[in-house]
């Protein structure tokens, strides 16, 4: 009651010196005192009637609000433990309490549906990882073998290639790691600068040679003399992702990866880069192709029998559109699957934090 008199002081006292200077008026006009007496009780009875009464009706909420205060572990609980008002300044008061806990809500569930991705990916991670791991300790043990009984040089090189290449295979799990983890805080690992094309996507090759040649996938590139405005080091690990997904749904014979870059709409407002990047494998079938980007889909391909984790083309959509480039998938069974990305020309294009 004290707090709400401190807040509501005008209310009571408002009412009562109008009641004292009505009766002041009165007693000048040579009013009976009685009447000048009962025009102050009933003033003053109205005055206390009414703060009485609107101190009832403000307790409970007021309480409520006590109760959060002292109790409240999360601020998600709030609503819990209030009751709707019964007047107008409540109403204000519980509406704003509701969206601020409305917006806790929404950002803890997203912390949690984060973090129980990130488990999820790194149980997966550890789970695919193994894989090469494993392979390599038999491979090393076969070398060593074959080393024992004097192998021929041939045999020892190939079996070397292929120890090479699982390391390759454990070293690009490493890498999709680090740039998944990377990847919520890109802003602050982002430089852009004029790049050219041919430089990254060769620098992407280089790195998947190994991979390429096991598959007996033939790069092909075209137009790759244009620059755009990106960070080097980002669109190089996309590329990446794309080649090895490539590779891992290359045809036995005749498997290409193509590279072509066009300019569109030159001197427009829209003016951009298209690289396409695109193979001759076994392509989507039409009703996965929309969720190609979605994390963890792996689709019909991936059911088959092909090693598949669905991250690789989740990152390569989750870093372009953090970084402001334009992308899309097209495909179609049994012939092809392509990748186009739009890289902006203006250097100031914008990315997300």
């Amino acid at each position: 009651m004290g707090r709400y008199l401190r807040s509501h002081g005008a209310v009571v006292l408002l009412p009562l010196l109008a009641t004292g200077l009505a009766c002041s008026v009165l007693l000048t006009t040579s009013v009976y005192v009685q009447i000048v007496v009962l025009v102050a009780l009933i003033g003053v009875a109205g005055t206390l009637i009414g703060a009485v009464s609107d101190w009832l009706r403000h307790r409970k909420f007021y309480r409520g609000l006590e109760r959060c205060a002292e109790h409240l572990e999360s601020v998600s609980w709030a609503m819990e433990m209030m009751e709707y008002p019964e007047d107008a300044e409540g109403e204000a008061v519980y509406d704003v309490i509701r969206a601020i806990a409305k917006a806790a809500n929404d950002e803890v569930a997203g912390y949690r549906r984060q973090t129980a991705n990130y488990r999820e990916y790194v149980e997966t991670w550890v789970h695919e990882a193994k894989t090469p791991l494993v392979a390599a300790y038999l491979m090393l043990e076969n070398l060593d073998d074959a080393l024992a009984n004097n192998a021929q040089p041939q045999e020892v090189h190939e079996k070397v290639d292929a120890l090479a290449e699982e390391v390759d295979r454990v070293e690009g799990y490493i890498e999709q790691a680090l740039f998944y983890a990377r990847s919520e805080s890109l802003d602050r690992d982002y430089v852009v600068r004029n790049v050219s094309l041919q430089s990254i996507v060769s620098s992407a090759l280089k790195r998947n040679a190994r991979a390429m040649i096991s598959a007996h996938v033939a790069p092909v590139c075209r137009g790759l003399e244009l620059g755009v405005f990106a960070d080097e080091k980002w669109v190089e690990f996309i590329l990446g992702q794309l080649i090895q997904n490539s590779v891992k749904y290359a045809r036995d014979e005749g498997a290409q990866l193509l590279f072509a870059a066009t300019r569109a709409n030159a001197g427009g407002t829209d003016d951009c880069v298209k690289l396409v990047v695109r193979d001759n494998g076994c392509g989507v079938p039409a009703a996965d192709l929309d969720r190609v980007f979605d994390r963890g889909f792996t689709g019909e391909n991936g059911r088959n029998g092909k090693r598949s984790t669905g991250i690789g083309l989740y990152l390569v959509k989750r870093l372009c559109d953090k970084m402001g480039l334009g992308i899309v998938a097209r495909s179609e069974h049994g012939e092809f699957f392509e990748v186009e990305i739009t890289f902006p020309t203006n250097h100031m294009h914008y990315f997300e934090s």
